[in-house]
C-alpha cells in the first residue's frame, strides 16, 4: 500500500478526528519531537525520549524503537494474536498493521486500533514529559484498549460486545463489526 492510500484509508477510520490529526501528524512526521524540534532550530536540554531515556526521540523511535513502546506493541499483538516482525518505520508499521486471512473490515478496524494506540503513545509521553509522569507500558495499553471500545461502540452502530468481550475475543468483535 502506497503513502496516498495508506492516508486515503486513515482519513477514512470511524475513530475521532483528533487521534486521526495526530496519526496523520505521525505518519508525516509533523510532530514535535525533540528531534524535529532540534531541526527546527530549539534549543533543548537534550534529545532523549522522555519514555525510555535510552535513544534520541524521532518519530521512528518514539512509536516503534523505544523499550516502552514495544511493550505496548508487543502486548497489542498477544491481544490480537498477530505473528510477525515489526518494521522500525512509522509508516511500514501501519501499512502492516493487519492480521492475515481476515476480511478487509476487519483490518480496517483494526487500523482503528492502530490510531488509538499511537495516539495514547502519544498523550502518554506529554504526561511524561510535562507533568512528571512515569513511563508505563501497561497504562499506554490498558487506555488504548479503554479509548478503542468506546470508540467502536458509539461511532459503529454494529457494535453489541461488551468491554470484557473486547479484551478476551477482541478478533470475534473485530469481525462482529464486519
Amino acid at each position: 500500500m502506497q503513502s496516498s492510500a495508506s492516508f486515503k484509508m486513515l482519513w477514512s477510520l470511524s475513530v475521532a478526528p483528533s487521534a486521526i490529526v495526530s496519526a496523520w501528524r505521525i505518519l508525516l512526521d509533523k510532530l514535535p519531537t525533540k528531534l524535529n524540534l532540534v531541526r527546527r532550530r530549539v534549543q533543548l536540554v537534550n534529545p532523549l525520549c522522555p519514555l525510555c531515556l535510552d535513544g534520541d526521540e524521532s518519530t521512528d523511535h518514539l512509536f516503534n524503537t523505544c523499550r516502552v513502546v514495544q511493550q505496548v506493541w508487543d502486548q497489542c499483538d498477544r491481544w490480537i494474536g498477530k505473528v510477525g516482525v515489526r518494521d522500525q518505520a512509522t509508516l511500514v508499521n501501519f501499512q502492516s498493521f493487519c492480521l492475515l486471512g481476515h476480511k478487509q473490515s476487519v483490518n480496517r478496524a483494526l487500523k482503528g486500533v492502530w490510531v488509538v494506540i499511537v495516539s495514547k503513545v502519544w498523550s502518554h509521553r506529554n504526561k511524561v514529559a510535562f507533568k512528571g509522569g512515569v513511563a508505563d507500558a501497561d497504562e499506554i495499553f490498558s487506555l488504548a484498549l479503554l479509548k478503542s471500545w468506546l470508540w467502536a461502540k458509539y461511532k459503529m452502530k454494529r457494535t453489541s460486545f461488551s468491554y470484557s468481550n473486547w479484551i478476551l475475543y477482541p478478533v470475534l468483535c473485530l469481525q462482529s463489526l464486519a
